[in-house]
């Protein structure tokens, strides 16, 4: 066993090696005591070489999560102190693996949102907005970024910067009467937030979104449609108007109920100009799986979907790092326990090198996120270590 060197409260011990520059890590806080209590919550974003974790821990299952930010200066080593967001702000409600909360970072200018309570039958309500513009040492409350006045369940919340310092949120509510999926961007730090705009007015109930800035200064948002259940991509024309939604995987995959998976998406740039990268899930009869699919012109059309070479795979993420490499991780569904794999393309998705199981294979594993680094990729995820809570785990892929 290997023991990293501590350069701050919280620390990252090595527990194993599980292949050539792949190593899992356990998070502790205070030296060797005490742990993370049991995660309900995990987001992890980089900014300029900056790691940003949005944790919400809570020991019982019973009590109301406490969301914290933490940054890391080097790649996911040490972690500075953690520091509790939403002292200022509603508490979140229905946190869990699949619906997180979500964080964004330009700079020192960090947004996060969650879904407060509410009215809806599950008890879910408004956004919640905090802001911090001194890199996450203090939080406000910010407003409500939607518009509709409505108290019922706006979920399934996705958020992003661009590289002016605009922040771009989507996410899901019932303002027409049908699940949709709307759209505002705050352009100073989640202060203010703009007249709400529909981009799918009909779309699965409960799938987690995804949402990439262009270089353009437009974005596009990744979704679960409602008929057929596939995923598609939606892009804006400027401030308020928005192409047709296309489908990623024409799949056809006809299901009369919500899945509880959505997908990944990420920019890349090229030689030729900017790519998009997603990998979706799709239930279909025949073609049930987890598949990699690339655009080359902005999110028109998409490449033929290839499939990631394990068994039952879903709930992906994807990251791409300054050379062009991606990264794409995983979980299985629970044949014996589900497991976090991954994999690495260097040539922007058309090969990819063989699969890597990260986690242990007696530990249920869930949702990873993955993030580039100086040197590679770091990946977390959730293990459950019955009878105790969620646990929070951490390994590096592709260094050198």
């Amino acid at each position: 066993m290997k023991t990293l060197p501590c350069r701050s409260l919280v620390c990252l011990f090595v527990v194993s090696q599980l292949s050539a520059g792949v190593f899992a890590h356990s998070p502790k806080k205070d030296g060797a005591k005490l742990r993370v209590k049991g995660v309900r919550s995990l987001e992890v974003v980089e900014d300029n070489g900056r790691l940003h974790m949005l944790l919400g821990e809570a020991e019982d299952p019973a009590a109301v999560p406490v969301l914290s930010h933490s940054t890391s200066m080097d790649g996911g080593e040490s972690w500075s102190v953690p520091i509790a967001v939403g002292l200022s702000a509603a508490a979140p409600h229905g946190l869990h693996r699949g619906s997180d909360a979500r964080i964004a970072a330009h700079g020192d200018h960090l947004v996060a949102a969650w879904t407060a309570a509410g009215t809806d039958s599950w008890g879910s309500g408004p956004i919640t907005i905090v802001m911090s513009e001194d890199g996450g040492q203090h939080w406000s409350a910010g407003p409500n970024p939607a518009d509709d006045g409505l108290t019922d369940g706006h979920n399934f919340l996705t958020i992003n910067a661009d590289a002016k310092g605009q922040f771009h949120l989507a996410w899901l509510d019932k303002r027409d009467g049908e699940r949709g999926l709307r759209y505002s961007f705050s352009t100073d730090g989640g202060r203010h937030w703009e007249a709400n705009k529909t981009v799918a007015p009909k779309t699965c109930e409960c799938c987690w979104n995804s949402i990439v800035p262009l270089a353009s200064g437009d974005v596009a948002i990744l979704f679960r449609d409602r008929s057929p259940r596939d995923m598609k991509v939606v892009t804006s024309r400027g401030p308020s108007r928005w192409n047709m939604p296309v489908a990623v995987g024409n799949f056809q995959w006809q299901f009369n109920a919500c899945p509880h998976v959505g997908g990944a998406l990420v920019r890349r740039s090229a030689a030729a100009g900017e790519q998009l990268h997603a990998a979706v899930w799709t239930g279909a009869s025949g073609a049930s799986g987890l598949y990699h699919l690339r655009s080359d012109d902005g999110g028109g059309t998409w490449s033929e979907p290839h499939k990631m070479n394990v068994a039952l795979a879903w709930h992906p993420a994807l990251a791409v790092d300054s050379a062009g490499r991606l990264a794409a991780v995983w979980d299985t569904m629970a044949a014996v326990a589900p497991e976090t794999w991954a994999s690495l393309s260097a040539d922007g998705g058309s090969t990819w090198d063989a699969p890597v199981r990260l986690s242990e294979a007696d530990a249920p594993a869930a949702h990873p996120r993955v993030v580039p680094i100086k040197n590679g990729f770091r990946v977390f995820w959730t293990e459950e270590r019955p009878p105790g809570a969620s646990v929070l785990r951490s390994a590096v892929i592709g260094g050198g």
